[in-house]
């Protein structure tokens, strides 16, 4: 171990004559080392069975459990092993802080009214020690508990960082009214005596009995980032008010009134006030407290590992051996705090980050492709959509680069049979407000695109690839691939279909395939044949199968998707729905469905995938958004829509209920969208099964569809109309 800045605080051997640092203890080798705290447990706690194999055995039956409970169970190690002689930081006056504190006397109860877990300290002895002590020991059982956990060396710094920074607040923000308060109320903290020879137990506050009903803390059940945070927090806030309190001299055991303050609290916090006054102590104070706790924390790991290896079966020992090749790590770096994190660069994305930075709240974007672009070609934008590009005032851009088809045509696969249409004419926009149209996803995406980058409020990151996300007390880490992490109030996850953050929510693992596969791509309008119906969205349905064909992009290029079932099962590889079996599939088509084919750029192979709808869209502060939440089949050409409609909810709860009241804003985002996507989930699906129909059941559909008045739209009002209800 090297020294690796001024806060390079050296520790005392105390086993030999001569004082050792800490490397010393750290290089030597196994054998030294158990030779040595053998010793020093024979000397302390086994002086009469130090040379019995059997007390051995039993003895570490009872305390190896775990880390945390062989250092609760080894405070002697502390005392006699490990000392440090560095002075600065400690207080120079006269008086003295409590010292001698362990996290033995941290404990806590259930509360009866509020059933949440309370804090609580208990003081056994009086001791005159540095303010940090208590510290080390605090944060030590942190480090030890997180590397029990296996939690990274970056996580466990800033979680003693954290821990640090948390008593500085707390200490330099106390006050007589605050203390006042603490005095007056016997709820936060309790501290009573060791009763050596006196039976009775005494708080030293008011002389109020101690309650008895506390509990120590289950380190094993603080298994996450999360909860030892929570603790830290919790941990550190204790220690300060503990320290704002004066220490108690016992001058009688046998008159327990004879208890005299040594001086006044005011005074006490005072002078703790005055030693962290400047911003350099109390960064060397953080770094000390870090620096010790991950030293010793390493050498309590060895040593437990030793005994292990010596006195029980070390097969059974399951902790993570996080200690192996140890570094001290840095302190956190490339580190942001961000209000409103989202992570996917695609049209739900940047919809998302457009909506919030019109709402005037800063948001960053981060995409894991090199560059923001989509892959695919056409895509149908219905009223619903368009109105929500109106409101985020893109909408001419997008429109100006759009199609207005004239009609939505169903015309018959097999025979070429033109079945109905649903006009989009002057009616059509008279019902909805909003025409329906037709673009590239590339000149969507672009359009929204240059809005996001156009705005100062928007901040937009490529190369970030999400690897892990991490609820904490009142934030949520999320960390990349390359060490960028984000420490975020919140985070929308708008990474589609394969969304790595879903499974943070709800773990119902990969999308699954429907046995459909789409070849799709776009030609040049004037390879087309007229015959095409160039004006119109062209709906060509057959049994398990279907073509769509419609011009984009001011009508310079036609878009074709052709849709089959594959006859072979389903599997990871593209050795299912080929190029072959699509013109095996498309072969019982009419001539022009045929010669469609020859058209279609058949290297965009895309397996057509399906998920359930959630009851529940968000976890913490991370929250699902668009084909993340709710991937939808392409028949409703809803995809987009949906997550637009998903942005402008979700900001509108934002908005209203504000960062400090998440729940509440995914709360009314869930209640007024999960319902609504759900049925559209379902209407997408209806539609594929009705498209897709054989036999009798297709003589049905064709019925149906010749009766249809293209000028009716009462099938599609809950869908495209302003006033929404999904319950229609």
């Amino acid at each position: 171990m090297q020294e690796t800045s001024s806060s390079y605080y050296r520790l005392k051997f105390m086993g030999t004559q001569n004082e050792s640092s800490v490397n010393k203890i750290l290089e030597c080798d196994d054998s030294q080392r158990l030779d040595h705290i053998m010793h020093i447990f024979a000397a302390k706690l086994m002086v009469r069975k130090r040379y019995e194999i059997n007390a051995w055995h039993s003895y570490f039956r009872r305390i190896a459990s775990n880390l945390i409970v062989f250092y609760q169970n080894n405070a002697v190690l502390f005392y006699d092993d490990i000392q440090y002689d560095r002075k600065q930081l400690e207080l120079t006056s006269s008086i003295f802080t409590h010292g001698d504190l362990h996290v033995g006397q941290f404990r806590y109860h259930l509360s009866d009214v509020s059933h949440e877990r309370v804090f609580k300290v208990q003081r056994y002895t009086k001791t005159t020690a540095p303010f940090t002590w208590d510290l080390k020991r605090l944060a030590t059982n942190l480090a030890l508990i997180a590397y029990y956990h296996g939690f990274s060396d970056t996580e466990i710094i800033e979680i003693l960082e954290m821990f640090t920074q948390q008593y500085i607040k707390k200490v330099l923000s106390c006050n007589k009214k605050s203390l006042k308060r603490q005095k007056s109320s016997g709820d936060d903290q309790i501290y009573h005596m060791k009763p050596w020879k006196v039976q009775k137990k005494y708080s030293v506050i008011g002389l109020l009995e101690v309650q008895q009903k506390l509990y120590d803390i289950d380190w094993q059940s603080i298994d996450t980032v999360k909860s030892l945070m929570t603790l830290a927090q919790q941990l550190a806030i204790a220690t300060a008010h503990l320290h704002c309190q004066p220490p108690i001299t016992i001058s009688s055991l046998k008159n327990s009134t004879n208890l005299v303050m040594e001086s006044s609290a005011n005074h006490y916090t005072q002078t703790l006030q005055a030693t962290l006054s400047s911003m350099v102590l109390q960064q060397q104070l953080i770094d000390e407290i870090c620096y010790f706790a991950i030293i010793y924390a390493e050498i309590v790991e060895r040593d437990h590992r030793l005994f292990f290896k010596n006195f029980r079966n070390e097969t059974k020992f399951h902790c993570v051996n996080t200690i192996k090749n140890f570094k001290i790590p840095c302190p956190l770096a490339n580190t942001r705090r961000e209000t409103v994190l989202i992570v996917g660069g695609g049209i739900g994305g940047m919809a998302t980050a457009l909506a919030f930075a019109q709402a005037g709240i800063r948001v960053r974007l981060l995409e894991k492709n090199l560059e923001f672009a989509e892959v695919g070609a056409g895509m149908q934008l219905a009223p619903n959509c368009s109105r929500i590009l109106d409101r985020l005032g893109i909408l001419k851009l997008v429109q100006a680069n759009a199609v207005f088809p004239k009609q939505i045509v169903w015309m018959d696969a097999i025979s070429g049979e033109r079945l109905t249409c649903i006009d989009l004419g002057a009616k059509f926009v008279e019902n909805f407000d909003y025409p329906y149209i037709v673009v590239h996803r590339a000149d969507l995406l672009y359009a929204l695109y240059q809005a996001c980058l156009a705005s100062c409020m928007v901040a937009m990151e490529t190369n970030r690839t999400v690897i892990s996300v991490d609820e904490r007390p009142e934030t949520m880490m999320v960390e990349c691939a390359g060490g960028m992490r984000y420490d975020c109030g919140m985070v929308v996850a708008a990474d589609g279909l394969w969304s790595s953050l879903r499974k943070f929510v709800c773990d119902d693992g990969a999308p699954l395939s429907v046995g459909y596969v789409t070849y799709r791509g776009t030609v040049e309008i004037d390879q087309v044949s007229k015959e095409a119906g160039l004006e119109n969205v062209q709906f060509w349905i057959g049994p398990d199968m279907h073509l769509v064909q419609y011009p984009i992009r001011r009508g310079e290029l036609f878009n074709q998707a052709a849709v089959f079932k594959s006859s072979r099962l389903p599997d990871e590889t593209d050795e299912w729905g080929t190029k072959k079996e699509l013109n095996e599939r498309f072969s019982i088509g009419c001539q022009h469905v045929k010669n469609a084919l020859n058209l279609i750029q058949t290297n965009f192979r895309w397996p057509v995938y399906d998920r359930n709808p959630l009851s529940k869209w968000s976890r913490g502060r991370l929250v699902l958004l668009g084909d993340a939440a709710h991937p939808m089949l392409q028949y409703a050409a809803q995809g987009a829509a949906q997550a637009l409609e998903d942005a402008c909810a979700l900001v509108a709860a934002y908005k209203k209920h504000g960062p400090s009241k998440i729940h509440a804003v995914f709360h009314e985002y869930e209640q007024e969208r999960i319902d609504r996507s759900s049925k559209v989930v379902q209407f997408a699906r209806d539609i594929g099964i009705f498209a897709h129909q054989n036999g009798v059941a297709k003589i049905v559909r064709d019925a149906i569809l010749r009766s249809h008045d293209m000028d009716n739209f009462d099938s599609f009002k809950w869908l495209y109309a302003e006033k929404q209800n999904a319950d229609e």
